[in-house]
């Protein structure tokens, strides 16, 4: 089993969040090892004549930025006590392209990164480290909410549209996430557009019950209008501890007018969200 989660920290409060977070999956799942990685990137201007103010505003914010990975490090590791090792890992690069061979180099099993609560230009258009991570990783990808409290992992709730599952559902990420939290299975398809038939679902049903018989999964179909307050509300009434959603590839249009429902769940579940491709 791999045996590293991976942190990205901005050392804000979100990333304290995350923290917490990650050490409580880690000891839940008996990972011994949170690398601490934080991307640095230095101030960009065009005008040529201020690149030696450029290079000195540089290494003064490597300067910083090891200085605050010291801290936070210090302060993780407290939490965290002896049975989980804490790595630094610090890099000059965006945080989406630096985290492939950070997860690569310590053989990393999740990524944990927190995220807050967004207006709807922000969630569309700029979006966060977090979510563009989360679409981009190999990775399992965790987003945790910002006022999130973590639980032990019990029970999970897989997100399918019942869309071509044979080759858009990750089964083996699914299935080891099950494994390493022994937890129960629930898998919901939000029908907003009602555009499935009863054999269409009976016949999803059957490849995903094949699919995870060992965990014996209950089915639900949610026929509402509102497919972030749907499983919000399920959530809730079935004390679901994780979600899980798959990505679905979108054109930049499509997703920017029409949204994407893993990004509208990233910034707006009240639960934790794992991103698997």
């Amino acid at each position: 089993m791999k045996k590293s989660i991976l942190l990205p920290t901005d050392f804000t409060e979100l990333a304290y969040h995350a923290a917490d977070y990650a050490i409580n999956l880690a000891k839940q799942i008996n990972i011994s090892e949170i690398i601490i990685y934080h991307a640095w990137q230095a101030p960009v201007t065009i005008d040529a004549g201020y690149s030696n103010a450029n290079l000195m505003n540089g290494e003064e914010l490597r300067e910083i930025s090891d200085e605050n990975l010291n801290s936070f490090a210090e302060k993780i590791q407290k939490i965290a006590g002896d049975s989980i090792q804490i790595i630094k890992e610090i890099e000059y690069s965006p945080v989406a392209s630096g985290v492939e061979d950070i997860c690569e180099k310590h053989d990393v099993a999740y990524v944990v990164m927190s995220v807050s609560g967004s207006g709807k230009f922000v969630e569309k258009v700029i979006g966060s480290n977090a979510v563009t991570t989360a679409k981009n990783s190999t990775i399992p990808v965790i987003i945790v909410p910002a006022n999130y409290h973590f639980q032990p992992i019990k029970n999970i709730a897989l997100s399918c549209d019942y869309k071509e599952i044979k080759s858009t559902i990750p089964i083996t990420p699914i299935k080891t996430i099950l494994n390493e939290t022994t937890a129960k299975l629930f898998v919901v398809n939000v029908d907003v557009t009602r555009e499935l038939s009863d054999q269409d679902l009976e016949d999803a049903n059957k490849m995903l019950h094949e699919s995870f018989e060992s965990t014996d999964p209950e089915f639900h179909i949610l026929e509402e209008d509102n497919f972030v307050d749907a499983i919000n509300n399920f959530s809730k009434e079935n004390d679901i501890d994780l979600i899980i959603a798959v990505p679905k590839k979108k054109g930049f249009f499509e997703t920017l007018f029409k949204g994407s429902r893993t990004t509208e769940l990233a910034f707006n579940s009240k639960t934790p969200i794992l991103v698997v491709h």
